[in-house]
């Protein structure tokens, strides 16, 4: 990542442009957790699945150049690319929701639980996409904000694919929240991050903020999915797809 300004980060942090590493790392568990849900079974996904899923990968393969491209000072490649993420990250929001919706619509009466809780945690991961996306498109001008906001953005797919992984994983009998799983990893990196950074001159409280947002989150998907308000949104938004 790199300011408008072209200054480049002095040192290749685990946020910047040493971060290939870690997002190869994130790659593989994505990989890994939607393989028996979607890779594996790709001719019997639908378009919208598709069309996520490929904006999503492109969000990913974006994470992962940039910091490269600012590591070979490539500066105005990297802005070049950068413009992609106008249509990349509203497409993956989009996409989203509308899948949220379209599962909504076909869930069972006796399934129906189940799904408000998925449409919490895949509109709560949308909301979080987009915050850390905004904050980080605000401060494109300010190297060292503007890169921790962007890998924020990589945090948020820990847990869904973490959590499908476990379901996967799982031994027939054993009953888990797998986003417990999840956010515990997501929480292990944020404290991995700040540890790294806790000499960092500038932007240190960036993880600390995104920190408390999936606490926060946390809390609320406990809480939320089971009001009468959220179920009633449920409905109504499953009705939209009809």
């Amino acid at each position: 990542m790199v300011s408008a300004t072209g200054a480049v980060p002095r040192r290749a942090g685990p946020w910047g442009i040493g971060s290939a590493a870690w997002i190869l790392a994130l790659a593989a568990l994505v990989l890994a957790g939607f393989w028996k849900t979607y890779f594996s079974r790709l001719s019997l996904a639908d378009l919208v699945t598709h069309l996520h899923a490929g904006l999503m990968l492109a969000w990913m393969a974006m994470l992962l150049v940039q910091p490269w491209l600012v590591r070979t000072r490539r500066m105005s490649l990297h802005r070049q690319v950068g413009q992609f993420s106008y249509g990349v990250m509203p497409g993956v929001l989009v996409t989203a929701l509308w899948l949220s919706q379209l599962r909504m619509a076909a869930a069972p009466p006796e399934m129906f639980g189940l799904q408000a809780m998925l449409l919490y945690l895949g509109t709560a991961a949308s909301v979080m996409l987009a915050l850390f996306w905004g904050l980080a498109i605000r401060h494109r001008r300010d190297s060292a904000l503007h890169a921790r906001y962007m890998v924020a953005t990589a945090l948020v797919m820990i847990d869904p694919a973490m959590a499908r992984l476990v379901l996967a994983l799982l031994p027939e009998g054993v009953r888990i929240n797998p986003s417990w799983v999840g956010y515990a990893l997501t929480f292990a990196v944020l404290g991995l991050l700040m540890w790294c950074e806790r000499g960092a001159p500038r932007g240190r409280g960036v993880f600390r903020f995104v920190t408390l947002v999936f606490v926060v989150n946390f809390v609320l998907m406990h809480v939320v999915p089971g009001t009468q308000p959220w179920q009633a949104f449920a409905r109504w938004w499953g009705g939209l797809a009809g």
